[in-house]
C-alpha cells in the first residue's frame, strides 16, 4: 500500500486576471448584447471560458481580435460592449484597486 492511499486533498486553483483579460474572455465566449445578459450571465460566461481554456484562452482571444482587425472586421463595438459589461459585473471585485478600475472605466490601458 502506498503512502497517502485513501487521502483526499482539496485543491483550489486561482487564476488572477485583470479587467482587460476578462474583456477578452467575454468576447471569446460569444455572449453579446442581443442575449441581454445579466451580471450573473456575464460572470458565468467568463468563468466558463476561463475554466475551459485557461490563460491560453486570453492569448487566443487576443490573437482572434488581432486577426479580425487585420481582415477589416470592426470588433471595437463588440469589445466596447464587453468592456462595459465587465466593468458592471466585476466592479465590486476590483473596488480594492480604485486607480486601475478608474483607468479601465475611462478606457485607458493599464
Amino acid at each position: 500500500m502506498s503512502r497517502g492511499a485513501g487521502v483526499l486533498l482539496k485543491l483550489r486553483v486561482e487564476q488572477r486576471v485583470g479587467l482587460s483579460e476578462l474583456v477578452k474572455l467575454l468576447w471569446l465566449s460569444g455572449l453579446g448584447p442581443d442575449d441581454e445578459p445579466t451580471v450573473a450571465d456575464i460572470r458565468k460566461a467568463v468563468a466558463t471560458q476561463l475554466a475551459q481554456s485557461g490563460s491560453e484562452g486570453i492569448i487566443d482571444a487576443a490573437d482572434q481580435i488581432t486577426e479580425a482587425r487585420d481582415h477589416g472586421e470592426d470588433v471595437d463595438e463588440a469589445l466596447g460592449w464587453a468592456r462595459q459589461m465587465i466593468a458592471k459585473a466585476y466592479r465590486r471585485d476590483f473596488a480594492r484597486f480604485p486607480a486601475e478600475l478608474a483607468a479601465f472605466e475611462a478606457g485607458e490601458a493599464r
